[in-house]
């Protein structure tokens, strides 16, 4: 097949007419980039703009290397709303803004650009094919005196003029710069000609017969683009190529608007050399491409296209590609089917509908191929294009992986044929793993029971009785040990402090089961079997030491155990609150400690607690008892520290034969419970003119 679409709507002449007269005093830029009602001039006027809305074109890059599709790597493909690289397979996507003429550039080192223009709806992805051509030839010339670059093996060639060359974006003339030089023959693959067959002239839009079109690209060292200068111009040489067997003598040269996707005409161009070697020599201003192109009249055919169960296909593109010219029309299936291209009168063409495979990365002809012309008339095709079936076939080869013990389910997955399908195992094939089976829907589920890789063979039909087969692999595996990761000792607890920790454990097979398997936990406290998570309201001081059990739902199932130890301690240490009677009023009837200041000296069995309850400038509280069972000294202190001075209150029992003349009366030190309570108990002040304080309540310490 030789004519190949590139994935856009072109407009036939009698629309692209009807487009004309509805904004004729738009003018024609306005016309064809899409420009909505036509200003009065200055700054008002137009149409509020519109935010631009996006699609997306997937596709892939590639080049013929001995006649054979090669993936390019590394292409930059780049539309005006987003850019993006193609991989090492050549492929890429790449956003783009949404319309009938979304122009696709595509560079890579080696290779003359490509310029692809494609329809691009909101929301869809547009497939594209692009194929590069490697650059003819490139030569180094020196601006100040000018040269010739010719393609060996060609008759392409440019002439350059003596300082006849500047930077297209201005700055300074560099010595030498780069230049290329590749030639186009539309008549070998009419999909490299940059954007598509619709030229712009004096008389508007209309359809063009290409013979033939060149590349000229020049550039300095550092990349930047180079023109020629005002003034002067280059002269080139394009090589023939055409369908056609009578090129004319004479013939428009139109170079390539990268912005529209459209060519625009400029200069003329005379048929010069003899068979096989003949070509157009024309003098150009600017670099770009340049095609040998005329006009021609256009015949509309009309016609449809059906599926195979004779229902109508929209959103198909159809072209009509010159058989005995080079140049080609496209149109896109209406709701009901139906389409309208032009060819050239009096010539002949192929129509048919071509799309770019998504799935096979290559562009197909999707429906029977209809030869029509010569004629100098519109006609309409007997009969409807039908778009045969794509082919039946299984799209993954591999299946996702499993876990014994875990619940498993893949959808398979076809494409082609006639929708309806009916999946199953084929006849011969291995057995899927144990504990799977693989339901008419084409879903694999269950819970694998047995670990290795197996080969199965699967097989799709269709509602028309068409099959397709695929060999897949799937690999079910076994977790890892299943093992607790918490760690001993746990976080301490407090008796009459809610309590929760969750115990945690990798890998094995979900859903885990816990337990106590030997020991018991503080009172007060539970552990889930669910989720492993302990808690509880402890009443009891002291430390716990436990075998906590966890068990997965594999089978076989697996069990893992780690002893524990959790400690429970009395109330916070330092914390507590005092009332006071007949205390100062500056210390108010209470003592509240401050745990940041408590301080505990333990020795032995004897201790000494200090608690405070503020620490300002002029101003501090402290009380303090000590307690010593071996000598039965019980004692506590008060002590008031105001503006520089200081007041002391206090009591101390001694076993006799000593004694004190404030005995502790209703002190009670327990060193186990970490608590010291006072019932009335009177601390005696240190002269007559303080009144003795009388405590009561429980203070807290660490218990030991």
């Amino acid at each position: 097949m030789r004519a190949l679409g590139d994935g856009i709507r072109w407009l036939t002449m009698e629309r692209l007419t009807r487009a004309l007269l509805g904004v004729a005093a738009c003018g024609l830029t306005g016309v064809l980039l899409g420009v909505g009602g036509c200003g009065s001039g200055g700054s008002g006027g137009g149409s509020s703009p519109v935010a631009s809305q996006t699609g997306s074109v997937s596709g892939q890059v590639t080049t013929l290397v001995s006649g054979v599709a090669t993936p390019v790597a590394g292409a930059t493909v780049s539309t005006s709303v987003g850019s993006t690289t193609s991989g090492g397979d050549g492929r890429f996507a790449v956003p783009a803004p949404v319309g009938d003429r979304a122009v696709i550039h595509v560079e890579a080192a080696g290779y003359a650009e490509a310029f692809p223009v494609v329809r691009v709806t909101t929301g869809q992805t547009t497939g594209l094919g692009v194929r590069l051509l490697a650059t003819g030839a490139s030569s180094v010339i020196t601006v100040s005196s000018g040269g010739t670059v010719t393609v060996p093996n060609s008759t392409a060639q440019v002439t350059l003029p003596a300082d006849g060359l500047v930077p297209k974006n201005g700055g300074a003339v560099a010595g030498t710069v780069n230049v290329s030089l590749t030639p186009i023959n539309p008549a070998d693959d009419p999909r490299v000609m940059p954007g598509n067959y619709r030229g712009v002239s004096a008389g508007g839009v209309k359809p063009i017969e290409s013979f033939g079109a060149l590349l000229v690209d020049a550039r300095d060292n550092s990349g930047a683009r180079y023109t020629v200068a005002l003034g002067r111009t280059a002269t080139i040489r394009i090589p023939l190529g055409t369908l056609s067997t009578n090129p004319p003598a004479t013939i428009p040269l139109y170079y390539f608007d990268e912005r529209t996707g459209l060519w625009q005409e400029e200069g003329t161009a005379t048929l010069q050399g003899t068979a096989p070697n003949r070509y157009y020599e024309g003098t150009v201003s600017h670099f770009s491409y340049w095609n040998a192109d005329q006009g021609w009249t256009p015949v509309f055919v009309s016609g449809c296209v059906r599926d195979s169960q004779n229902q109508p296909v929209p959103n198909l593109m159809v072209q009509a590609d010159g058989r005995t010219y080079s140049g080609s029309d496209f149109d896109i299936t209406g709701p009901d089917g139906t389409f309208r291209v032009a060819v050239r009168q009096g010539g002949q063409a192929t129509v048919s509908v071509v799309e770019f495979s998504l799935q096979t990365f290559v562009y197909s002809t999707v429906t029977n191929v209809v030869t029509v012309g010569p004629s100098t008339i519109d006609f309409t095709l007997p009969n409807c294009l039908v778009k045969a079936a794509a082919p039946l076939m299984v799209t993954m080869s591999v299946l996702p992986g499993g876990n014994v013990g875990q619940t498993y389910s893949h959808t398979l997955a076809a494409t082609g044929g006639i929708p309806g399908y009916v999946w199953s195992l084929n006849p011969g094939s291995n057995p899927l793993p144990g504990g799977l089976s693989l339901n008419p829907s084409g879903v694999i589920s269950g819970t694998p029971t047995t670990v290795g890789t197996t080969t199965i063979t699967v097989r799709v039909s269709d509602s028309a009785g068409e099959t397709a087969t695929q060999s897949l692999s799937v690999t079910v595996s076994r977790v890892g040990a299943l093992r607790i990761t918490s760690l001993s000792p746990l976080r301490t607890g407090v008796v009459g402090e809610a309590y929760s920790t969750t115990l945690e454990a990798v890998d094995g097979v979900s859903s885990l089961s816990w337990s106590i398997s030997s020991g018991a936990l503080p009172a007060g406290m539970i552990l889930s079997p669910t989720t492993g998570l302990l808690s509880g309201t402890p009443t009891t001081r002291g430390t716990s030491t436990f075998t906590i059990r966890v068990q997965d739902s594999g089978s076989p199932q697996q069990l893992a155990e780690q002893p524990f130890t959790l400690t429970i301690n009395a109330l916070t240490t330092g914390g507590g609150t005092l009332t006071l009677i007949n205390a100062p009023a500056s210390v108010g009837g209470t003592f509240v400690t401050n745990p940041q200041f408590t301080n505990e000296t333990v020795n032995n069995t004897s201790i000494g607690i200090g608690w405070i309850e503020d620490v300002v400038s002029n101003h501090s509280e402290i009380l303090s008892v000590t307690s010593d069972p071996r000598t039965g000294v019980v004692g506590a202190g008060f002590l008031l520290f105001e503006s520089g001075t200081s007041s002391s209150w206090g009591c101390f029992t001694v076993p006799p034969p000593f004694q004190s003349d404030s005995p502790c009366v209703g002190l009670t030190i327990d060193r186990v419970a970490g608590t010291a309570t006072f019932v009335n108990t009177a601390i005696q002040g240190s002269t007559s003119a303080e009144q003795p304080i009388t405590l009561n309540g429980t203070l807290f310490f660490t218990p030991f």
